[in-house]
């Protein structure tokens, strides 16, 4: 059990503490849904169960919003919708119930988003990193990857190079390999491409 030590209501939003760590930050509507006092001795996951049951309508609700807006992965949806106030099984279960409906698919997403990179001048990495970031897994990351070849990579490796050139042309020649060949690295491409693009460019 834990004992409520602090209720604090701002801008229609109920920050709760128990104990003296935060367990909640909902809107005020579902607060007065699942109403709690300081003092009240109250077990933590069984009361935010209870909001989640007060949530879970408003939180599907919610999430379909947000995909009406732009598709998302499963991870950011999660924290668009915890940023909003919703709670953490409200929100597992929102987003369990839209993978089963197959409104979100990480893998689709990925997917997508690897024919969109994949005519651009990325390097594999940088993409990578990017899926990582939006909570794609690591079989679906290497997945989408699969479109990023090498015939791919020394392409957009080499384009990427010519449009960096005009930075660094009017420079050495040594310094202006040393420049180039960095920022085609902060790219994301790898140095067995990088070489090949400057090498072919400064010859």
């Amino acid at each position: 059990m834990a004992v409520i030590t602090g209720i604090e209501v701002n801008r229609g939003r109920v920050v709760v503490q128990a104990d003296g760590a935060t367990i909640a930050r909902l809107p005020k509507a579902h607060f007065e849904k699942c109403p709690l006092h300081e003092g009240d001795e109250i077990d933590p996951e069984r009361w935010l169960g209870s909001v989640a049951e007060a949530q879970r309508a408003d939180a599907y609700e919610a999430a379909l919003t947000l995909l009406d807006y732009s598709a998302r992965t499963a991870k950011q949806l999660s924290d668009a919708l915890r940023l909003k106030g919703y709670v953490a099984p409200a929100v597992v279960s929102t987003v369990e119930r839209l993978r089963s409906a197959g409104l979100i698919d990480d893998a689709r997403y990925a997917q997508r988003m690897a024919e969109a990179q994949a005519a651009k001048p990325v390097g594999i990495y940088s993409f990578k990193r990017k899926l990582m970031v939006r909570g794609i897994s690591e079989d679906d990351a290497e997945e989408a990857l699969s479109r990023f070849d090498d015939g791919q990579q020394r392409d957009a490796c080499r384009a990427a190079a010519q449009s960096l050139w005009r930075r660094y042309g009017a420079l050495p020649p040594r310094e202006a390999r040393a420049k180039l060949s960095q920022a085609l690295a902060r790219r994301g491409f790898g140095w067995d491409v990088i070489e090949a693009a400057v090498d072919d460019l400064t010859e």
